[in-house]
């Protein structure tokens, strides 16, 4: 499975009427243009953005089931490449590059489990409470294994009061 860095650097190769999407353990995700671009000219996903440190900046990024790729792409001429597919657009079809820059503005950035729990000082009912809103906001579908063992990790450490 690519780094953040890898799919980042094979996404950004990129021609500009290509979709790249990245396998990341039982899904594929689409990054930055690409992710753009799969919401402009096929399907609407739920749009993350994550501030990645090694990268120093923002990434965008879709996901869904490797199940349901070919429901997502229909009949597109699609590519299998080293870490996924490219699914290629008609140039017709690519939006204004101007309206990408505006797109990335109206995502709001995941929040992080890391930390954000032994801040809380909550007990009982309003512990439980805090963990059930957690976990109604947890983009299960969009997270790696780890992802969620780490954020159940921190669930139960809210619950204990640790």
């Amino acid at each position: 499975m690519p780094t953040y860095i890898d799919a980042i650097k094979f996404e950004e190769e990129a021609p500009s009427n290509t979709i790249r999407l990245v396998k990341s353990g039982e899904f594929y995700r689409a990054y930055n243009h690409s992710a753009w671009l799969f919401q402009c000219c096929i399907t609407e996903h739920k749009v993350m953005r994550k501030y990645v440190k090694s990268l120093k900046k923002d990434i965008y990024y879709i996901g869904f089931p490797e199940k349901s790729l070919f429901n997502n792409i229909g009949e597109r001429k699609s590519t299998k490449t080293e870490y996924g597919f490219d699914i290629e657009l008609n140039i017709e079809e690519i939006p204004d590059e101007e309206a990408y820059e505006t797109w990335k503005t109206t995502i709001v950035t995941e929040p992080s489990s890391k930390g954000d729990f032994n801040s809380l000082p909550l007990a009982g009912m309003e512990a439980e409470r805090e963990v059930i809103k957690r976990l109604r906001n947890f983009p299960l579908e969009n997270k790696t294994m780890i992802e969620c063992t780490i954020f159940l990790s921190e669930l139960r450490k809210l619950l204990n009061n640790v």
